[in-house]
């Protein structure tokens, strides 16, 4: 980060990845504070966030190897383990109460899921096939929330000159 001002990025074929679903809600009132005090706490040295990024960035690490192991069980607990993660860090509050409820609407029929980014939707994974989706679809529209499965597209940098990013 500090030599190429971002982080170093890995291509891999999306065609490992199982069926993922976005679930959100139409008309957000509530997505969570915009600000929290993590980045100032990693800036201040706060362990626990030090401690819990490292751990983070190691359930990126291993879920990167188990989507090529095509190990879908384990891509599930993952799932749901960087969120209980994010969720220590940020608090509550700072998430919002409609995000969290998303996440619980999912576990509650045995889905993993997590925030898609910064929040205001999650991305769930049913490892338990196509009856499991769709008592997820059930469980999303009676609690008022929108879900459609995930179509990942080719990523822009499949033509990026390889040699730049090894530098």
């Amino acid at each position: 980060m500090d030599n190429l001002g971002h982080g170093i990025y890995t291509q891999m074929d999306t065609d490992l990845l199982p069926p993922l679903h976005l679930i959100y809600a139409e008309n957000p009132s509530d997505s969570g504070k915009v600000h929290s005090t993590v980045r100032q706490r990693w800036l201040d040295g706060d362990k626990f966030i030090i401690s819990s990024m490292k751990k983070v960035a190691s359930i990126a690490e291993e879920g990167y190897t188990v989507i090529l192991q095509k190990n879908y069980p384990k891509l599930a607990e993952l799932m749901n383990r960087n969120f209980d993660l994010r969720r220590s860090m940020f608090g509550e509050a700072a998430l919002g109460d409609l995000n969290i409820k998303m996440v619980e609407v999912a576990r509650r029929v045995g889905a993993a899921s997590k925030f898609t980014g910064s929040g205001g939707a999650i991305v769930a994974f049913c490892p338990d096939g196509p009856s499991q989706v769709n008592l997820l679809e059930d469980a999303c529209h009676k609690a008022g929330f929108s879900i459609q499965p995930v179509k990942i597209v080719p990523s822009c940098l499949t033509d990026v000159d390889k040699s730049t990013l090894s530098n």
